[in-house]
Parts: structure tokens; C-alpha cells; sequence
């Protein structure tokens, strides 16, 4: 079927018009956009999605999903132990999603380039950068690093790793590729066409990772190389243990998940994460929004939250799981936004969430919200850039106080991903030696 004649079977006359008007480049540039589209699946989203009701909230019977925090479990050090081994045999791999732009940071660029304010002042990239190669060293083996753009800053990131030589990681070990887009649609269903006579294309959502992990063959590659597992995470966590040899070991040892995800207690009844639950038996997350406030409000007799598994974004999958990701579709969800000057628009993503009930039963590790969670969102406020760089000076100086280092009150210390992973390798002879350098002091704001 040629490209008329699918827009006319999805009702898509108006773009039609639009492609008969335009010659040269300018139609070139259309139909690239227009092949890009499963005009099908748009038709069948918009009949769907316009007779239902907007709102993706919970139905069926909730439980919650109890977990305990991993450090506690008397199986920590043989986790640990696995995934070092695991690492050391190049079997594990980093997908960073990393598509975000740091405009509510005030920030113009890839959220990833943003310097958080540290003594150092390394981007959020050269941190992770460096926390994996630490990691690499001590278990002496390359970890493949995966990173997912989105067409907005696919470039920018590309030319800012570039330019800083990757961080010093070897080339050969990275792989960028694009998130998926899908086509906004006004009102009524019709394509919205831009300024530049281009598709309105907007990101298909974080649960769009697993399509294009798979379509731009970095899934392929990383099973030619020998990956079994692949520790997911986001751009915007400055405290997040990339490939935490723990996660990895004791997804490895349960067995039968075929993934796992970090999880922390919430701060609170109202704080704004999606948490872990069952849902007609099934895992998965319940977003904030959606969860009702006696679920939300709900305690245990000890006075603790019932439905407590605070969401992180960061998640472990086996490969296996990876791979049937590839076939099986994640439902579609939807908002209404305004697109190119077009009131309601409908926008339609998919959540990386829904990948969990899939894949069936899945294990939830307790992490320590002040050593693995500090997301940097807001400019001000909470999950700031100044609430991540305490949260960073007060570990670190934690570290250090536990490597029977004086330090100093009122002081907080930066201390190099290349210097220490997680605390380890630190003494008060590595202190006097790389205070300065490698370690870096500041005050508390």
C-alpha cells in the first residue's frame, strides 16, 4: 500500500492535502515523517481513546508488595559477591535513558550536561562516567553503556561526550540511539503538522525504551557480546549506583524474576512516587495520582505506610525478558496537551512500567533513599540542585567518617567517582593524600 492510500484508509486527508502541496525537500522531509508511523495503530488509539474515559486508574484488587531493605538481608555480601562475578564475566550491561532536556532547570541542553553545583563541577554524564569505569576497574572487565536520546538532544549529547573524549570511557563501548516519537493529533483526530511543514512528533514515553533498544540493534548487540542483565536507570539520579553489584547478584540468585527494581521507603504518605504493588496479582506500579487516598493513607499496625514502595526509576531486566519485550505491546496511555499552538492535542506514551505484570513475578530491593535517591527535577525547592549536592556531601562525608577520617563540623566533602564507588577504598592516609584533588570539601548551604 502506497503512502496516499494508507493515509486515506487511517482518515488522514488533511495531510494528504498538505504532502500534494508541498514539493522538493519540503515533501521529502514529510514523507520521511509520514513512513516513520504506524497510521493503524494511530486510527485504533484515537477510536479508543476518544470514546473512553482519559483517566488510567487503578482497577481490580490492589495489594501491596512487600519488601525489605537489602542491607538488612544476610545474603547481601553473597549478592554482592555474584554480581562482581557476573560484571567480571561481561555480563552485565548500563542502559541510561537519557532524552530528557534540563529546561526546568533553566537549564538549555541535555539534562545529563548539567553541572548540580558540586566543588567539581562535573555534569551529571561525567559522574556516571566515571562511577562505571571505578566499577569496571575493580571487577576488570568493560561494561557496555547504553544510552537513549530523543531526537531533541540526540546530537547535543553526542557532540558534548565528544568533545570530553567520552569521560575517558573507550568508544567502542558506547552505543547512542534515539527514543521513538509518535505522532500528536489535534482535537479530531488529524495529524498535527508544525511551522516547518513537519510531523508534530513527540517522545512514545519511557516504556518506548524496549522498541528502540531493539530496533536500533543495541539489544542484538549487547546479546552477541554475552549480556545477561541490564540495569536501567535515568539521567537525573546524582546518587544512583550504576550496575550495584548487589541488584545484580541477587536478581541473579532468585531465579525465576525476570527483573527487579530498587525501591525506598516513601517519605511519606503524600509524596509524590508511584509505588509498587499488586494489581490483581500482578506487579507493577501505581502512580501517585492514580492510587485512591485510603490506599494512599493506609497504615500497618506499627503506624507504617501499607502501600510504601517508593518507585525510583531504576530497574534490572535479563535479557530474556528484554527479548520478549521486543513482541509484546505495552498498553497505550494518554494526555491532553497543547501542541504547535493546538489546544488538546492527544499525546499518547507508554509506560515502562506496564513492561513488570508482563513480565511476570519481579523482585523489589530495598535500597536506603540517602545513599542510592536524589533525583535533580526542580531548580528550587525539593529534588534540586542544591538538595542533591547535600545529599552527596552528607554521604561522602559518611564515608569518610566511616574510614576514620576527622573531618570537619560543618563541612561536606566531594568525593570522585574515581576514587570510590560506594564508599569503598577510602582511609585517612587516601584522605590527607587526595584532599583537593580527588577529594573536595564545601560548606553546608
Amino acid at each position: 500500500m502506497d503512502i496516499i492510500e494508507t493515509l486515506n484508509a487511517a482518515g488522514q486527508q488533511e495531510l494528504i492535502a498538505k504532502l500534494e502541496s508541498l514539493s522538493g525537500d519540503a515533501r521529502k522531509n514529510l514523507e520521511r515523517d509520514i513512513a516513520t508511523q504506524d497510521w493503524e495503530e494511530l486510527k485504533a488509539l484515537y477510536t479508543e481513546k476518544s470514546n473512553a474515559s482519559l483517566d488510567d486508574n487503578v482497577s481490580g484488587e490492589l495489594k501491596p508488595m512487600p519488601f525489605k531493605i537489602a542491607t538488612d538481608d544476610l545474603r547481601y555480601d553473597f549478592w554482592k559477591e555474584t554480581g562482581e562475578i557476573l560484571l567480571g564475566k561481561g555480563q552485565v550491561a548500563a542502559f541510561l535513558v537519557a532524552g530528557g532536556q534540563g529546561s526546568r532547570l533553566g537549564f538549555d541542553g541535555p539534562k545529563g550536561m548539567f553541572d548540580i553545583g558540586l566543588p567539581s563541577h562535573k555534569s551529571l554524564f561525567q559522574l556516571q562516567a566515571e562511577r562505571l569505569q571505578n566499577l569496571a576497574a575493580q571487577v576488570g572487565h568493560a561494561i557496555p553503556w547504553c544510552i537513549m536520546t530523543s531526537p531533541l538532544n540526540h546530537e547535543a549529547t553526542v557532540n558534548f561526550f565528544t568533545e570530553h573524549n567520552f569521560f575517558g570511557y573507550a568508544r567502542e563501548n558506547i552505543r547512542f540511539f534515539d527514543q521513538g516519537t509518535i505522532c500528536a493529533l489535534d482535537p479530531n483526530g488529524k495529524a498535527v503538522v508544525d511551522e516547518n511543514n513537519r510531523l508534530a512528533l513527540v517522545p512514545d514515553g519511557n516504556g518506548g525504551c524496549f522498541r528502540a533498544l531493539a530496533q536500533s540493534g543495541t539489544l542484538a548487540w549487547l546479546i552477541e557480546k554475552g549480556v545477561r542483565y541490564v540495569f536501567l536507570y535515568s539521567v537525573d539520579n546524582a546518587l544512583c549506583r550504576i550496575c550495584d553489584p548487589a541488584f545484580v547478584g541477587a536478581l541473579a540468585s532468585e531465579g525465576r524474576s525476570m527483573s527487579a527494581s530498587k525501591v525506598v521507603h516513601k517519605a511519606g504518605p503524600n509524596e509524590k512516587v508511584g509505588i509498587f504493588a499488586l494489581q490483581n496479582n500482578k506487579p507493577g506500579v501505581v502512580e501517585y495520582s492514580d492510587l485512591p487516598e485510603n490506599y494512599r493513607d493506609m497504615t500497618n499496625a506499627d503506624g507504617s505506610l501499607t502501600f510504601d514502595g517508593g518507585n525510583i526509576a531504576i530497574h534490572l531486566f535479563k535479557t530474556e525478558g528484554l527479548r520478549k519485550l521486543q513482541t509484546s505491546k505495552l498498553p497505550w496511555h494518554t494526555a491532553r496537551k497543547t501542541v504547535c499552538g493546538i489546544e488538546k492535542c492527544w499525546k499518547f506514551e507508554q509506560f515502562l512500567f506496564d513492561a513488570f505484570p508482563q513480565l511476570g513475578t519481579m523482585m523489589p530491593f530495598g535500597v536506603v533513599r540517602e545513599e542510592e535517591f536524589s533525583p535533580v527535577k526542580n531548580a528550587e525547592g525539593n529534588d534540586s540542585p542544591k538538595t542533591a549536592r547535600e545529599m552527596i556531601g552528607r554521604l561522602h562525608r559518611e564515608w569518610l567518617r566511616k574510614a576514620h577520617v576527622e573531618v570537619k563540623p560543618g563541612k561536606l566533602y566531594e568525593v570522585s567517582p574515581t576514587l570510590s564507588y560506594a564508599g569503598e577504598g577510602l582511609s585517612r592516609r587516601v584522605f590527607e593524600r587526595e584532599l583537593g584533588r580527588n577529594i573536595l570539601e564545601f560548606d553546608e548551604e
